[in-house]
Parts: C-alpha cells; structure tokens; sequence
C-alpha cells in the first residue's frame, strides 16, 4: 500500500508538471517576423553539425584487487583515438568512437603486465594490443543548465559510455560500460581542441592478473581511467547551435529545438524474453529459455529524430516458467522466480528512422525507431550485476494527441556473470549470452498535449510572456504561501491516514516527509517565478530542498521513501496551485519576463 502511495504522489506530479511533445516547424518568410533581437535555438536536421575527433590517449589499467599507486609501469598504455559525433541541439548529442591501444609505433609500452596475458610483460603489445569501440551520449551541461550562447568558447559535457573491446594478447573480448567528461576550447568556427577524460569497467577476461581473473564486472570491476587530447573538426554548415536572429535570413526549414522539460512520455507494457547463453541450441529456449515480466520507461525526445530514455525490466518475478533452466541457478529452475527473477536498468539512444528518411511529418501516425541499450543486468538470486547491450527496433502508432502504441522487439547481450548457462558468455573469445527481447504496451505524453503544435500560436505565446518584464511580487508571495499550505494540509492527510512508524519509533507520524513537501513546494514556486532570470536560483532552492530530506533521513526521522514521497507531494502542491491561480485570476501583469539570451525561450511554464 505505501509503495502504491509513493507511485501514485509522483504519477500526478508529473502529469500535472511537465509539457509533452512540442516541435514546431518555422517556414522563413514567419521566422522573418520575429524580433532579431529573439534569441531561439534551431535545430535543423539529421544531416547537420556532425563533426570529427582525432587525438592521443592514455589509459590506467586498474585490475580489481590491485594498488592503484603501482599503475606505472604496470598498467599504463597509449594509444590512438578516432571519433566522430553529431549534436542534434546544443544540449544533446552522440558521438562513436575507436581507439586502438599499446601498438602503435612509439606509443607502446612492452611493461604493461596488467594487460591479458596475465603476467607476459609485451605479450600483448607483440601480439596487436587492443581495440575498443565506445558509444556516447553528450550533455551539454552549460546548455542543459544555462543560457545558450553561440559565441562560447568553452563547452563542458558529461557523457555515459557504452562499448566492446577486444584483446588481441588473448583473443577475448568483453563489454565495457563508463563515464566520462568531455571540454572543447573553441579555436574558430571549424576547429576545436579537446581533452576528454573517463573511467571504464569493463570483464576480467580483458584486464587483470590470474589471481583476480574471476573478478570483473560481475560482483567486482576490472577497470581503466582513459585520458585523451586531440582535435576536432566541423563537417559541413559550422553554424551548429545557431540561434534564430544569427540564422533566419538563410533559414528555409527548421525545428524548435526544446527544453529541457518539454516532450517527456512514459510508456508501460508487457514482455516476453528468449534467453540464448552461448553453446546452447536456440531450438530449446522454450521452454528452458523463456520468461515473462513487466517493462516501463521514461523518455524524452530532444528533436523530432533524437530521443533518450530510461527503462526498467522486471522479468520471471511475477509469471513463473516451470521448465526454465537457462537461468541461474541452474540446479535449481523455480529457485529464480521464488527469488524475484531478474531485473535490467538501461538507457536507450534513440533514433527516430522515419523522421531521419522521410523528413519531419506533424500528421504522421506510425514511426520506427532504432535504439542502441546500455544498463546493468542483476539475477536476485544471487545478488550481482553485470553490463547489459542491446539493440532493437521500436514501432509506435499513435491513437490521439497524448496515447500511442508501441511494439519493441531487440537482442540484449550480457557477461556469463549476469546470465547464463555455467561459465560461457562474454570470457570465451566472440562468445556472447544473450536474450530477445520482446515488448508491447501503451505511451503516453506527459502533461497537456500539443504535439507538434502550430507555430504561430507559439510565437503569440512567446511574444505575450516576454511582453512583461521584472516580477509580480504579490502573486510570487500568495502562490508560494498557497503551495506550502497544500503541502502541509496533504501532507496532514497522509499521515493519519497511513500511520506509519517513525525509524527512531518516537511516533506513527512517519510517512509522507512534511518538512520535504513544503521544503519542495517552497522550491517549486521559485522555480517557476525566477527561472528565466537565472537558473542559478531554482537549482539553489531545489538544493536547500534536499539538504532539508537528507538531513531528515540522517537524523532517523524519516525512512528515504518518507522523502522522497513527501517531495513528489511537495511539487505537485506547488503545480497545482500555480495552475489554479492562472485560471481565476490569469492577466497580462501576471507574467515573467524572460532575458534576451534565455534558450528555449518559446517554451511557456
């Protein structure tokens, strides 16, 4: 019951907060019309703003079990790296890259024993060191949490990374999964030098000694720090992240490039998985191999053909299979299901086929949609977790303006720690367990509904809220008292109705968190009032936001879950008050004013 509470108090507080999908086309002869002093960001197309990456790196081999300190000689190598990337908006874009490590002429180093084999100083630099293919996804952080300026010459972005290598000392590849940091120093409008830093976990057939050999990613992470310097170069148009008055003269069609809050769906469905470990008959997953379970997913799509989402998998936990054996442990089949099954965690790259071959269509109904999967894999029967990677393709039929259908179907590789039959799977040379992946359910667009809405209404709203200038300190203070007293009244219900023990057993006034809800409905209300004068000001009021649940949870007064209602409870409050004050007393004065240099400025809160 008190986890159906928690779902249910963030359900309705992002249905009430967030817009869904909007992109909007802008024909010239109507971006003509706009003020040049407006500053919206375009984002025009899939064949646009790629760029290219070559440069130097060094890798810090660090094996489980092993002192770092004695990385030089031991685990040090260099190499060289070749990437090439494309920003779909100035907050997101993807980037493949390859590098080859401890080979190349004078980059080699013959002492790097903590490169398989084991324990073969050079072996594995005689033998063609290795190779490693990587996927990232870049964020922008400057763009994502501050004002977009095309004349920026520093740019910072945070990227998870996903990938394969393959070691030639020992013929054995494995999956890699990391994070990293990426910075580019603008030179002039083609050419930027970069320095990108990142650490790396990646199976122990790859990296680490015999006596750590079992160690990887299963339970413990074999890793390496990788730290590279090169160059990059534009393809093509170099006016990437162009804004409008820098653009409409020679603009002919574009897309409203969003914010960070527009066009969030959910989707939940069923699903259906074909496990497939190495060296067994596919012709025997049913029913050794098959499993049912439950999917859901958070996404959002930054332009019409990029998207990124998260998504959990619950599998076996709910519908049992009786005849399965392909799962850990496997003297044992009904142990999994009694033991919950198996659960992945993943994020989704994904591509938008029809939009990128055909063209934007606002009419268009049906869409297919390519995904590259990377996330983490856990059998609870034995507690541990393993890289998951996969591909699939997604069909999506859309009903009205917020719900669509979808139907997914991709294949999903995992190490032999996350799935299974024995020890196969990733540590044999080109050897893979994996699993189809089999998904239908329902999506829905978050919020009120304007897919792909007219353009022109847009431009009105816009020009309406940016008509204001300064801040209506009345209707700030009014709204913020009314949020903060809904959260105290909800949170007042809640209390009594569920009675749940506090941890420090002082009283049954435990669940939702009061102090998080007002604390969050407090924080809310200045977001909406001062987020377009700096952003700055909402990420310091949502901070002091938490301090406040974290230091409720630290002195055993509230149970995390207690929290993290409580602040569900706490926005949803601020949100729908906001909204309620905009329907009886809505008016011109009423509105925020906006700067100059605002990015997304023709979204409306």
């Amino acid at each position: 019951m008190k986890r159906l509470i928690v779902c249910w108090v963030f359900t309705c507080s992002l249905l009430i907060g967030i817009k869904a999908q909007v992109f909007d086309r802008i024909e010239c002869d109507t971006a003509a019309r706009w003020s040049p002093s407006t500053n919206i960001v375009v984002s025009d197309g899939f064949w646009k703003h790629w760029f290219v990456q070559i440069g130097l790196d060094m890798t810090l081999q660090n094996p489980y079990g092993y002192d770092f300190s004695k990385v030089f000689p031991n685990g040090k190598s260099f190499g060289l790296d070749l990437a090439v990337g494309k920003w779909f908006t100035s907050q997101v874009g993807v980037r493949g890259k390859f590098n080859w490590e401890n080979k190349l002429p004078l980059l080699e180093n013959g002492h790097a024993n903590w490169l398989a084999p084991f324990d073969q100083p050079g072996e594995n630099r005689r033998k063609g060191g290795y190779i490693a293919l990587y996927g990232d996804v870049l964020m922008n952080l400057h763009h994502f949490f501050g004002n977009y300026k095309s004349d920026r010459k520093w740019n910072a972005s945070l990227y998870p990374r996903i990938g394969v290598n393959y070691n030639f000392g020992v013929s054995k590849g494995s999956l890699l999964a990391g994070v990293g940091m990426l910075n580019t120093y603008r030179i002039n409008a083609r050419w930027s030098v970069y320095g990108d830093v990142a650490y790396i976990m990646t199976g122990s057939g790859f990296v680490g000694t015999e006596k750590v050999e079992r160690t990887g990613t299963g339970s413990n992470s074999n890793g390496y720090l990788t730290i590279g310097l090169g160059a990059q170069m534009e393809l093509g148009n170099t006016h990437r992240g162009q804004s409008l008055r820098d653009s409409h003269r020679s603009l002919k069609v574009g897309v409203l490039s969003n914010g960070i809050w527009d066009n969030w769906y959910v989707q939940a469905g069923l699903d259906m998985s074909l496990m497939n470990p190495y060296g067994c008959n596919f012709g025997k997953v049913i029913p050794k191999g098959m499993t049912f379970g439950l999917n859901g997913a958070m996404g959002k799509w930054f332009t019409p053909e990029f998207g990124l989402r998260g998504r959990v998998q619950w599998e076996n936990g709910l519908i049992p299979n009786n005849g399965l054996e392909w799962l850990p442990p496997a003297d044992d089949p009904k142990q999994n299901y009694k033991s919950g099954g198996l659960a992945t965690v993943a994020i989704d790259a994904m591509l938008n086929l029809t939009n990128v071959v055909k063209a934007y269509n606002s009419e268009r109904k049906w869409h297919t949609s390519g995904y590259v999967r990377a996330g983490i894999i856990t059998q609870f029967v034995e507690g541990s977790g393993s890289p998951l990677l996969g591909v699939g393709l997604e069909e999506t039929y859309r009903l009205n303006s917020r719900w669509s259908l979808f139907g997914a179907v991709g294949y999903q590789v995992s190490t032999s720690e996350g799935l299974g039959y024995g020890m196969t799977g990733m540590e044999v040379s080109a050897g893979s367990n994996g699993f189809f992946d089999i998904d239908f359910g329902t999506c829905l667009d978050l919020g009120m509904n304007k897919f792909y809405r007219d353009y022109e209404s847009k431009r009105k709203a816009y020009a309406s809220k940016t008509a204001a200038k300064g801040h209506n300190w009345p209707r700030f203070v009014i709204n913020t008292i009314a949020s903060v007293g809904v959260a105290y009244a909800g949170k007042t219900v809640l209390k009594s109705l569920i009675n749940e023990e506090r941890p420090d057993n002082s009283d049954h006034k435990s669940f939702p968190s009061g102090h998080a809800a007002m604390a969050f409905a407090a924080a809310r209300s200045i977001d909406k009032e001062f987020s377009c004068e700096s952003v700055w000001i909402p990420i310091a009021a949502y901070s002091a936001a938490t301090v406040v649940g974290v230091q409720r949870v630290v002195r055993d007064r509230h149970h995390w879950y207690d929290v993290v209602a409580g602040a569900g409870l706490g926005l949803g409050a601020a949100e729908l008050t906001w909204w309620l004050s905009d329907k009886l007393f809505k008016n011109e004065n009423v509105l925020v004013g906006c700067s100059e240099d605002a990015v997304d400025v023709a979204i409306c809160f």
